[in-house]
């Protein structure tokens, strides 16, 4: 590891100038381990970058079926620029023993591109994970475009309903269109909601043989999609009218579904609140006592606790996608929390304090909303008084 990581730095090193060599010394920035490592002239940069994937990860560890962690992360090389005669923003390589490494070469302000590139990155690690030297460094480019969507709806609230405002735009496009989406070929924002729509539609039609996961697995294999999709939820339709009727009545479906948030902002505070409150009797059975949720987490595989924990996660599933906008990180964040307890696992760290910083988040964005609509209120009656003069 440590040759490696001599290796990460010689070269991006390497591919900057001698003035900018001169004044700075590469660092290496990681996530989790076994996830992400950034090579970096810029601290500050790495850390961002860092926090973006980590957000990734946390995003997409459900519907890609990640693992804890990878037995080598993703390296990635954050470059100043393309310096080096090539013009692509970024390249993801497969490198001799199933090493997979980012050449990012952009600004890390474009965000669509620096989602892509990091997508790509996971997206190939889980491919040699899956297959080893068999794999692919290029998935389908429906896949990727489709998880960037879906990243974006779980960590910003707002871009669900964005995804919904897209989808009365246009009739549903065609499933073979989007699943033959030409590589390196930049969607509309009405296809990347169409994308996202259909990543939504196929895992709810995944039943308990694991349809979707096993779609996934015939991507990132290099499968054809079409000839993916028909192997992978046989049964489901019979030629190619049959297969868009079967997506077009889940695209309606989907994007109608809970069109607006139920609860209010204040209701959605209440709930969480609510399913993050532990209170359990004391040892000695005088009193009970308030347990703080990081001490729960730990005590998620005892059995009282853990069926607990089951049962706040079953009931923040079914109502997540009514939460509020402001709260909807907060409920995403304790479910993944939820999630982590009771897998059999050790906890990963830091979950607690996801929850309580997108809490904080949630209860500082309710109150500026309440101050402005105050302030607007005054001002209408203020407006509105009759003049006594």
């Amino acid at each position: 590891m440590i040759f490696r990581q001599a290796l990460l730095l010689a070269g991006i090193a390497a591919l900057w100038t001698p003035t900018a060599r001169a004044a700075a010394t590469p660092v290496l920035v990681q996530t989790s381990s076994g996830r992400f490592e950034f090579a970096t002239i810029d601290p500050a940069v790495g850390h961002a970058v860092a926090a973006l994937a980590e957000e990734m990860w946390r995003s997409l560890e459900k519907p890609l079926g990640l693992p804890a962690a990878f037995s080598s992360p993703v390296f990635v090389r954050l470059l100043p620029a393309p310096g080096d005669g090539r013009t692509a923003a970024f390249e993801v390589n497969l490198e001799p023993g199933g090493v997979v490494s980012l050449w990012w070469r952009g600004d890390v302000g474009e965000d669509s591109l620096l989602r892509r590139a990091l997508v790509r990155g996971l997206l190939a690690r889980l491919a040699v994970s899956q297959r080893g030297a068999a794999a692919s460094a290029t998935p389908a480019a429906w896949l990727e475009h489709a998880c960037v969507a879906w990243w974006r709806a779980r960590s910003e609230g707002a871009q669900l309903d964005l995804a919904r405002l897209h989808a009365t735009k246009i009739p549903p496009p065609s499933i073979a269109g989007l699943l033959d989406w030409p590589a390196e070929s930049e969607p509309e924002p009405t296809i990347s909601a169409a994308m996202f729509w259909l990543m939504t539609f196929l895992q709810a039609e995944s039943g308990p043989s694991g349809e979707w996961a096993g779609f996934v697995r015939r991507l990132l294999a290099g499968m054809d999609p079409q000839a993916a999709l028909a192997a992978s939820y046989p049964g489901r339709f019979q030629g190619a009218p049959a297969r868009e009727l079967w997506w077009q009545t889940g695209w309606h479906h989907h994007r109608r579904l809970r069109v607006l948030p139920v609860q209010e902002a204040a209701e959605s505070r209440g709930f969480i609140e609510v399913l993050a409150r532990f209170v359990y009797a004391s040892p000695d059975g005088e009193a009970d006592r308030l347990v703080p949720l990081a001490e729960v987490l730990t005590r998620g595989m005892e059995p009282a606790v853990s069926a607990d924990i089951a049962r706040r996660l079953n009931t923040l599933g079914s109502v997540t996608t009514t939460l509020h906008p402001f709260y909807l990180n907060a409920g995403l964040s304790l479910a993944d929390a939820f999630q982590a307890a009771t897998s059999g696992k050790p906890v990963p760290r830091g979950l607690t304090e996801t929850f309580e910083a997108d809490w904080r988040q949630g209860t500082i964005l309710e109150q500026a909303s309440r101050r402005a609509l105050d302030a607007l209120e005054a001002k209408a009656r203020t407006t509105a008084a009759p003049d006594k003069g």
